[in-house]
């Protein structure tokens, strides 16, 4: 009798267990498929009012509808979890032949056919903003013009490279302002590259056409040059310093070295306009402080330059940073006094077995040996 009381309260636990587990599936469904359903709502009336406005041409408002079916593809992205989830979920709650369960069925029919309406809408969307970007005049001019400049950039380029490492040091300093300022430039035209390429990502990716492939691959190409000419100038300028032995602590290129990777996103990286002091080689092979270098855009700071380079005399060393000694010491102090610290304990160690004669002292170790010694034999009894 016992174990079948016990029994029962078993399978009374099991199936309240499972009673419970039921109602929250239940509340967790019920739950999910209102909030699709309000959302399929809101964004179906949103959708109808975008598919109405006028086709503009203009590359501004054109972004910031790229930026609107972002945010619209993000938000199916994010919610085809929870209609898959639906779907596999509600065979648990439609195998009755209720009312309510037929009810059930024809809500989520309902939304399956709401869903792939959505996704339609927002799809014929991005295809009419695509016709507009391929009208745009802006776009292709913008693109057009930046490949001329990239060209123009090349250009440039190539009239100072490759540098003869054996010129005269004015002409080096030369070479690498004019290397500077064709950093700066190119870092400046980032954004602009940044946003034809999410332009491109955007609405072109998957494009047909003749002329749709073509902008993407100008698009491409512009992306590729941009990132290998601006990798190529940094070289060249590295090289420039080591020939000019330009200290790299008031110059760091290395901040740069994220321009392997262009930001697609449109953020575009502070430039620098400051160049950097050098020390000029001297013909006996001494190395002997000059004047800070220039700023690159500041034509006063150039024409200083320019006198002190025609009255070489006249520069007095400056002294940018604390004297070598002085850093040595610095960084060996704490070294040195950590090795004196270990002398000083070594010293306490005894040398010999004759300075450990605290062992024959009475202590509690050796109290239950003789310690007196008789000199002229032991006492008479």
């Amino acid at each position: 009798v016992i174990d079948r009381w016990e029994l029962i309260q078993a399978q009374a636990l099991s199936k309240e267990l499972r009673m419970k587990q039921n109602l929250q599936q239940w509340q967790q469904f019920n739950s999910d498929l209102n909030s699709i359903w309000a959302w399929l709502g809101e964004t179906e009336e949103e959708l109808e009012k975008l598919h109405h406005l006028d086709l503009s041409t203009d590359i501004q408002t054109i972004e910031l509808r790229i930026r609107k079916l972002k945010e619209l593809q993000k938000a199916i992205d994010n919610r085809k979890a929870i209609i898959l989830s639906i779907n596999l979920c509600s065979s648990e709650f439609t195998q009755s032949d209720s009312e309510e369960s037929k009810k059930l069925q024809e809500r989520l029919s309902q939304m399956n056919v709401r869903w792939d309406h959505v996704c339609t809408m927002i799809e014929e969307w991005r295809c009419s903003l695509q016709d507009a970007l391929m009208q745009c005049q802006d776009f292709h001019e913008m693109s057009h013009g930046l490949l001329l400049w990239l060209e123009n950039i090349d250009r440039r380029k190539n009239e100072i490279v490759p540098i003869n490492p054996n010129l005269d040091s004015e002409i080096l300093h030369d070479h690498h302002r004019h290397l500077m300022q064709i950093r700066r430039e190119l870092l400046e035209s980032q954004l602009k590259v940044a946003s034809l390429q999410d332009m491109s990502c955007q609405l072109l990716v998957n494009a047909e056409g003749k002329d749709c492939l073509e902008a993407k691959e100008k698009v491409h190409v512009i992306g590729n040059r941009l990132k290998l000419l601006l990798k190529e100038v940094i070289r060249h300028i590295k090289e420039l310093e080591k020939a000019l032995d330009i200290s790299n602590s008031q110059l760091d290129l290395s901040s740069w070295s994220s321009a392997d990777e262009l930001d697609t996103s449109g953020s575009v990286s502070p430039v620098s306009g400051q160049s950097t002091p050098s020390r000029q080689r001297t013909p006996r092979g001494k190395c002997s402080l000059s004047q800070p270098g220039p700023s690159v855009s500041s034509p006063h700071s150039r024409s200083t330059r320019g006198g002190s380079g025609s009255s070489p005399s006249e520069a007095r060393p400056t002294w940018q940073h604390p004297s070598f000694f002085l850093r040595v010491l610095r960084a060996a102090l704490p070294l040195q006094l950590f090795l004196l610290l270990l002398i000083g304990l070594a010293c306490l160690v005894p040398m010999t077995e004759e300075d450990y004669s605290c062992t024959m002292a009475n202590n509690f170790a050796r109290s239950f040996h003789p310690m007196l010694k008789y000199m002229n034999g032991p006492p008479p009894l």
